[in-house]
Parts: structure tokens; C-alpha cells; sequence
């Protein structure tokens, strides 16, 4: 039977994404879709991108950044982005510019975005904005706040989201996967030193592979309770 494997984000990580595609046991009849951010601070950023482009995946911040900035001086760039900008071609960046902010898995009743989603709306009504940064919200205001620089009163925004749909999403960086009724967080800082998680579907196993190297740093820093008994690493 064929599967869905929705894998979050990568940031290079290219050795640990085959490593996770084999200990699901991936076949050429399975679906495989990313999170979004396959680029920056890792390792073997071209590399991901071209994995990604062999399966499916959706736009990522750090892909809306390289768009964003295709067109500056190399002087203008962030260090780290312009070592991703020196790894990666014209093809790379074309790609980038065709992925969607969504993929719609209506026969799981599900839906893979990078960040989240605000309350009240639907897939299609979300903002670019938040599909790609949301974080911590106070409804019905439409800024969102990084966990560990939100005022009193703003909760990370599932605990608004009730459907129809459940959530599959990556961006925010979790000490384990995120797992609610209407949502599952799957980015669990590979690049940090972490993991690189999957869940497979139709049964929402969860599936990580370990970290071999802290490729980047700063991610251990505060631990902000998201959910009882999940953290977010600000």
C-alpha cells in the first residue's frame, strides 16, 4: 500500500533525510513531500533542494529569502546566505519560485504547511505571512510573535486551530514532535543536533533519525513550554 511520508525541515541535512527515508522503508510508490526550508545553516544544501526536487515539497522562509534576494549584490547577503547562494544554480532558485505555501492530503483529511495557520480562516483565505512565520498569536489580532518574545496573552497558535483539517507543519524547532488533535509539529532541529522527523501516513507514525553533527548552534539556549510536556527552542 502506498504512503505519504511528510518529512520536516531539512537545512542541509541531506545525509540524515536518506538515512530517515530508509529506516521508514520508502518505496518509489510512496509519496514524499518537505516541510519547506531545505537551504541554510546546514551542511549539504544543494544537495536537499535536489532531493526535494525528485519528490515534493512545499515553500519554506528561508526559500521565500533566497527569492526575496535573488537579485542583491553578494555583499548585501548574510554570511550563511551567501554560502547558500554559492552552492546552489539558477535551476535551484527557479524551483523555488514553483513550490506551493500548501499541500492539501484531503484523503487523510490533512494539509502540510511550513509555519501554520491563523483560526477562522481556511487553507486557501491563510496569509503567505503566516503560513510561513506564524508562531504565537492573540485571534482575531494578525501578528505573531516568535514563543520566546510574545506579550502575555499570545499562545502558539494551535491551540486556536480546530479543523476541519489536521496541521502538518515544520518552522518551529520542538525538543519532540508536536502532536495534538488538529495538528503535528515535525521539525525537531536536525541542524542543532537534534533529530530529523517524518510522519508516515495513513497511520501518523512518527519516525526520527538522530543528528550526526551540531552543524549550527543556539538552539539550547531557553526552553518555552509550548504544549504541556513539548518545548520550543528559542
Amino acid at each position: 500500500m502506498s504512503r505519504t511520508i511528510v518529512i520536516g525541515d531539512l537545512h542541509g541535512c541531506h545525509d540524515e533525510a536518506l538515512e530517515l527515508l530508509a529506516r521508514v522503508g520508502a518505496t518509489s510508490s510512496d509519496r514524499i513531500i518537505f516541510t519547506g526550508d531545505l537551504v541554510d545553516r546546514g551542511p549539504q544544501r544543494r544537495a536537499c533542494v535536489e532531493l526535494a526536487m525528485r519528490h515534493e515539497s512545499i515553500l519554506g522562509n528561508h526559500e521565500e529569502k533566497h527569492l526575496q534576494q535573488r537579485r542583491r549584490e553578494d555583499a548585501a547577503l548574510l554570511p550563511d546566505h551567501l554560502e547558500t547562494r554559492r552552492d546552489l544554480g539558477p535551476e535551484h532558485l527557479d524551483y523555488f519560485a514553483t513550490l506551493p505555501h500548501f499541500i492539501r492530503l484531503p484523503e487523510y483529511q490533512a494539509v502540510v504547511v511550513h509555519a501554520g495557520v491563523l483560526p477562522g480562516k481556511t487553507v486557501e483565505e491563510q496569509e503567505p505571512y503566516h503560513l510561513l512565520h506564524v508562531q504565537c498569536i492573540r485571534p482575531p489580532e494578525r501578528k505573531s510573535y516568535w514563543p520566546s518574545k510574545a506579550p502575555e496573552g499570545y499562545r502558539f497558535w494551535t491551540h486556536y486551530w480546530k479543523g476541519p483539517e489536521r496541521v502538518i507543519f515544520g518552522h518551529t524547532v520542538f525538543d519532540r514532535p508536536l502532536v495534538t488533535e488538529h495538528a503535528v509539529g515535525i521539525d525537531t532541529g536536525c541542524v542543532y543536533g537534534r533529530a530529523l522527523t517524518a510522519v508516515v501516513l495513513p497511520s501518523w507514525e512518527l519516525v526520527s533519525v538522530p543528528a550526526r553533527h551540531t552543524y549550527r548552534g543556539g538552539k539550547d539556549v531557553a526552553r518555552l513550554p509550548v504544549h504541556e510536556g513539548v518545548n520550543v527552542f528559542s
